[in-house]
């Protein structure tokens, strides 16, 4: 298994723990559990630093058009979900507003599981 292949596995795990964290951070946020959502707003920020060294060292080691585009994709997907869990935390994401962050998250993670998965080089 080489150096690519290790950052891939990485990557990969540090989305998961990113989504479970994010999903948890929005889910006590909502029910007036502040000290739960902050720790996993928290971990949620370390697996975007994570994610964000694997991620760009990948497309170093493998510079391509789609995986290019798919890591600029992932930038607007991180900043969707902090956006969502921010505001969510604050109690100020309502409305229209609640309405149109949910569809760009919706929006990036489709984009970047069809740029990760289907497009390749």
């Amino acid at each position: 298994m080489g150096t690519y292949d290790i950052m891939v596995h990485s990557h990969s795990l540090f989305w998961l723990i990113a989504f479970i964290t994010f999903t948890l951070s929005v889910v006590f946020s909502g029910k007036g559990k502040a000290k739960p959502a902050k720790i996993m707003h928290m971990i949620l920020r370390l697996c975007y630093i994570l994610l964000l060294i694997t991620g760009i060292s990948m497309i170093v080691m493998n510079f391509y058009w789609a995986t290019f585009v798919k890591g600029l994709l992932a930038f607007w997907l991180i900043f969707m979900m902090e956006l969502i869990a921010v505001r969510s935390s604050k109690g100020i994401l309502e409305g229209r507003q609640k309405t149109t962050f949910w569809i760009g998250f919706a929006a990036a993670v489709t984009l970047v599981f069809i740029f990760g998965y289907g497009v390749t080089g």
